[in-house]
């Protein structure tokens, strides 16, 4: 097995190093800027170009790991060839690849990448689409070599499972931002709330997260509610508090008459 990687991003750095760690070779690495190209080549020992017409074409997976602005074009620049082509994106159809070569689909870990960081994908669910089910089985024999969970998932259901990965990933880690930002200009480090979020994640591994739910939003602990939005400052901040605050005691209030209507 051979694989171009296009692109040479958070994303197409993970999934290249995993690849080269559990034997896969990669033949190429593409890359808008020679730095970048030039040093993920180096990680997985292989070659590099800036060209996208200097993609070898001999290669059974082609994964383009780009951001959706730029995947049309570097698709259409890069000559079609016999190998299965994928793309990483979120929200980007398939049949981007539709017209431009046979054999194509969709490779995408759920996972959150940064390219200083290494990280396993032992463990990462990776979703699969495919155009024809006959390509299904190599590029399950690819996802397994990274991760026992592999799952075919549609575009339309794609969109909504990344929807969801912002609220779990991206907008949480905005909210450690916030809650670093609010410590640290009290003199306190930030890193005292490691242990509060390490607990907090690990909870919703057995427990579902609105019955792991605490704090004065979930009781509408009034008192505590307004003595903390006296403490912010920030407009933005304080509007936020507001909205998640009054949000989580909707979502207890729903669940309970939920509950209600299913015992009565």
């Amino acid at each position: 097995m051979k694989v171009v990687i296009v692109g040479a991003g958070n994303l197409a750095t993970g999934v290249a190093l995993e690849m080269h760690r559990v034997g896969i070779t990669i033949g190429q690495v593409y890359s808008r800027t020679e730095e970048s190209a030039a040093a993920l080549a180096k990680r997985v020992g292989s070659v590099w170009t800036t060209d996208p017409g200097q993609v070898i074409d001999d290669t059974d997976l082609y994964l383009f790991a780009l951001k959706d602005s730029a995947l049309l074009e570097i698709i259409s620049r890069i000559k079609p060839n016999k190998g299965l082509w994928v793309h990483t994106a979120k929200s980007v159809p398939m049949d981007v690849f539709k017209g431009h070569v046979e054999r194509y689909g969709v490779f995408y870990p759920l996972q959150t990448f940064t390219r200083e960081r290494p990280i396993s994908l032992d463990g990462t669910w990776i979703f699969l689409e495919l155009h024809a089910p006959e390509d299904e089985k190599m590029l399950k024999k690819v996802a397994q070599a990274l991760s026992g969970k592999v799952q075919c998932l549609s575009s339309k259901k794609r969109k909504m499972l990344h929807l969801s990965a912002v609220f779990a990933c991206n907008f949480t880690n905005h909210m450690y931002h916030l809650a670093t930002k609010l410590v640290e200009e009290e003199g306190i480090p930030g890193e005292v709330l490691f242990p509060l979020i390490d607990e907090t994640a690990a909870k919703i591994h057995t427990i579902p997260p609105a019955d792991a739910q605490t704090g004065p939003a979930v009781r509408f602990d009034k008192t505590i509610i307004d003595n903390q939005l006296a403490l912010l400052k920030d407009p933005a901040m304080k509007a936020l508090y507001q909205l998640i605050s009054q949000n989580i005691y909707k979502e207890k209030v729903v669940r309970n008459s939920s509950s209600q209507q299913l015992s009565s």
